[in-house]
């Protein structure tokens, strides 16, 4: 056999291959049985992930259900707790009204009360100038109230007379819940950087605030935290918590300068006052208070108020800013400033400073309050914040004028900053002002035009001349200005005007882009103007001699009429004749406050203020309460004639008569408004509703004839209200309005009326005195400058004087 064919593997047999391909084949059919039973599988769990999936979004479908059902439970909730809140706070406010009407009325019956009165008006000196007014915040009793108790129990709408700009809010009774919360809700705050705050504080604030070290800081903050692990005050849940500690920090500040030997340059002081109520009864929870004034504690001194609450800022913000705004309206009650300072605590002991100036109201988030945890940077930054407040001078903290006493007692012209006097010469006049308050003035807003008057004696830098005299300070838009006015009419030779003594503007600078409103400020000296109108009619009347009223109110028309006198093409309107401007001074007739006045040019348009409507709610004629855009003469005589109304009213009225049927509520203008026109309707409408008595009275009698001259019978008066010019100018003659008064005059049977005289002699020297001009705003407001537009309604010229 060949050798290679020994090498050769053995050949398979038929019978092999036959095994291999069974094997093979039953293999295929394994890996099928294999691979069917897994796409089973796959099947079975892509089908039960699928129901699980199903099952899933059922549940989440079922959640969401529950979610928008327990939503809508949530808001029914919290929709019948705001209901219930809001119930709570009318039923508050009800019964205050109800336990100050009992007391009223228990005052009302009290012996010799008429006497008491006048004691109370020759003490205060009320002389109810316009104010921003509040119907919730009345300060005292009214002297202007009559015997009755009813009509006690609503003269105090008069102590607040409202003035433009109006700011209404919700009437509530004062220092209530309700009234926090509408004090809150009316004036808004917008949010800045703590830089930007202090920055709107003035000069060196910034630099001071920069300049505090991190030691001081830790210093402060390590000893209230130790505090706070000692007391186990570890969260700071209740207010308590908060004022103990609030208490512990301040001292911990005080004790740290001090121990500097800083204390000579520190001028606060802190004070808890959350048990121990201020001079009006009010208790803030702290307040910081310049030392240097050397006396009791009062609103007048403080310099930052504090206010703590448990709740979040955005759940009780409204009330909460309520409190610290009404501690603003208490601190410059009687103090003019340039802005007052707040701190507000809540939520999670964050700190929030608020401060208020005449443009507007910023707030800032600056920091939280220190507790048992770890001293962070959050809480550095409000001890940095309270360290700069009493490192800095009482020039600082906003007082005017800027001597340590403020206005409460003496200060020269130089101590007021940015003052640009009109004489310089008079830098070193001094002002001492007559007790520690304020006896008119609007200052019961935050925001926008403020005033404050004082009794005062005015000495000359020489000493040899003194006088007594009315001081005023006024903030109010740069576009306006009342010395500008009182100028005028001196100018003009009107009778019957307080000699303006001294004058000066102040400059308040950059107000930042924050405020809106760029107010000035501006000081008026002017002779004292005696005894309001409201006092001197009191002491004439009961003393038989009504006559001598009589003269007075025609000198008050004289002063209207001269001053609504074209004199070279200009006149003057005052459009804020109220009781509160009437004064009464060596038997003669004085007009005050012409800072709502407007000077107005026959033919060349002016640019008035950027207020719609001006004037003292109770006394503002009904087509100003209507918002109408003209005003005429016309209108400051209605004034002059629900003065001498009020003062009927109040003599000769009867128990039967309401206030706020008369005169409405003075928080609503359009409830003024609709009262007014009820009231004025008809004739018998206005003598029913008075209630006067049935009794001869020759001023009953000149009321009478005044309302029929100002309503006559042929024009409704739907029609004065609605009219684009007044009807009543085509009518309007004052030689009737003369008339009337002569014909009071022969009826009182006293000859001896020199005001009358004058009267007479100026109307028969303008024989061609008659219907009087009237500006109309166009209601077109210029962009580049924000303010009004207004010509002269040509279609009846005014008068000639």
């Amino acid at each position: 056999m060949p050798k290679n064919d020994e090498n050769k593997p053995p050949q398979p047999s038929g019978s092999s291959k036959t095994d291999i391909a069974a094997l093979l084949h039953m293999l295929i059919e394994s890996q099928k049985d294999r691979d069917k039973r897994q796409e089973e599988r796959d099947k079975e769990r892509d089908k039960r992930q699928e129901d699980r999936d199903k099952r899933q979004e059922e549940r989440d479908k079922r959640q969401e259900e529950r979610d928008k059902e327990r939503d809508k439970r949530q808001e029914d909730r919290d929709k019948r707790q705001e209901e219930r809140d809001e119930a709570l706070n009318t039923k508050l406010s009800a019964l205050a009204d109800s336990m100050k009407s009992v007391t009223d009325s228990m005052k009302g019956v009290t012996d010799s009360v008429d006497n008491l009165r006048v004691n109370m008006l020759r003490a205060s000196q009320p002389h109810m100038t316009p104010a921003s007014f509040s119907a919730s915040m009345p300060n005292e009793e009214s002297p202007f109230a009559s015997p009755t108790a009813e009509r006690t129990q609503h003269a105090s709408y008069l102590e607040d007379p409202l003035s433009t700009p109006i700011r209404v809010h919700k009437v509530a009774a004062k220092y209530t819940t309700a009234h926090y919360y509408g004090l809150g809700r009316k004036n808004e705050t917008q949010g800045v950087r703590t830089a930007e705050l202090l920055e709107h504080l003035g000069e060196g604030w910034l630099d001071a605030y920069n300049a505090v070290s991190d030691e001081d800081c830790i210093t402060v903050a390590k000893s209230t935290r130790d505090f706070c692990w000692r007391h186990n005050y570890a969260t700071l849940a209740s207010e308590d918590c908060r004022q103990v500690v609030v208490n512990e920090l301040f001292g911990a500040v005080e004790a740290l300068l001090k121990s500097q030997r800083t204390s000579d340059t520190t001028m606060l002081c802190w004070e808890d006052r959350h048990e121990c109520p201020m001079s009006n009864g009010r208790k803030p929870d702290g307040i910081l208070i310049a030392k240097v004034y050397g006396l009791d504690t009062d609103w007048q001194s403080v310099v930052v108020s504090v206010e703590l609450k448990s709740l979040d800022h955005g759940h009780s913000d409204n009330h909460l800013r309520g409190q610290i705004f009404q501690n603003f309206l208490d601190m410059s009650e009687n103090q003019p400033r340039r802005y007052m300072l707040g701190l507000a605590v809540a939520g999670k002991c964050q700190v929030r400073a608020y401060l208020c100036t005449p443009s507007g109201i910023v707030s800032s988030n600056i920091g939280y309050l220190q507790s048992a945890d770890k001293v962070t940077e959050d809480h550095k930054l409000f001890i940095r914040f309270i360290m700069v407040l009493y490192k800095m001078l009482p020039r600082d903290y906003g007082f005017l004028p800027l001597k340590e006493c403020g206005v409460l007692d003496r200060f020269m012209f130089k101590d007021i900053p940015n003052c640009k006097l009109s004489d310089t010469g008079i830098s070193n006049t001094t002002v001492t002002v007559s007790g520690r308050k304020t006896f008119g003035g609007r200052h019961a807003m935050l925001i926008g035009p403020q005033s404050w008057i004082y009794r005062a004696h005015i000495r000359g830098a020489d000493g040899s001349t003194t006088s007594d005299a009315i001081f005023k300070f006024i903030w109010h838009p740069k576009d306006g200005s009342e010395v500008a006015v009182h100028k005028k009419v001196q100018e003009m030779g009107i009778p019957y005007i307080p000699r303006l003594l001294y004058s000066a503007t102040i400059e308040v600078g950059n107000q930042g882009q924050n405020f809106k409103k760029k107010l000035q400020g501006e000081i008026l000296v002017i002779e004292d103007a005696g005894l309001s109108v409201y006092e001197f009619a009191l002491g004439v009347i009961r003393g038989g001699r009504s006559n001598r009223l009589i003269d007075i109110f025609a000198g008050y028309m004289h002063t209207l009429l001269a001053a609504g006198s074209v004199d070279e093409d200009i006149y003057v309107l005052h459009r804020d004749v109220s009781i509160g401007n009437l004064f009464v001074c060596k038997n003669q007739p004085v007009i005050i406050d012409w800072g709502c006045g407007m000077i107005a040019q026959r033919i060349v348009p002016r640019i008035p203020s950027e207020i719609e409507f001006v004037g003292t709610a109770p006394f503002m004629g009904i087509r100003v309460l209507q918002k109408s855009l003209t005003r005429t003469i016309i209108d400051d005589l209605e004034s002059l004639f629900l003065v001498l109304a009020h003062i009927v009213w109040n003599v000769y009225g009867t128990k039967d008569s309401n206030y706020q049927v008369l005169w409405g509520k003075t928080s609503d203008i359009q409830d003024v408004a609709d009262s007014r026109t009820r009231w004025l309707d008809s004739e018998t409408h206005f003598i029913n509703r008075m209630g006067l008595k049935q009794e001869e009275s020759v001023l009953i009698d000149l009321v009478k004839r005044l309302y029929k001259l100002l309503f006559p019978a042929d024009i409704r008066i739907s029609e004065i209200c609605e009219s684009a010019s007044d009807p009543r100018k085509v009518k309007f003659k004052p030689k009737k309005w003369l008339k009337e008064f002569e014909k009071a005059a022969k009826k009182s049977s006293v000859t001896e009326m020199p005001c009358l005289v004058k009267l007479r002699e100026f109307v028969k020297t303008n024989p061609r005195l008659g219907p009087p001009g009237n500006t109309f705003e166009s209601g077109k407001r210029k962009t580049d400058d924000r303010r009004d537009s207004a010509v002269f309604d040509m279609e009846e010229p005014p008068f000639k004087k």
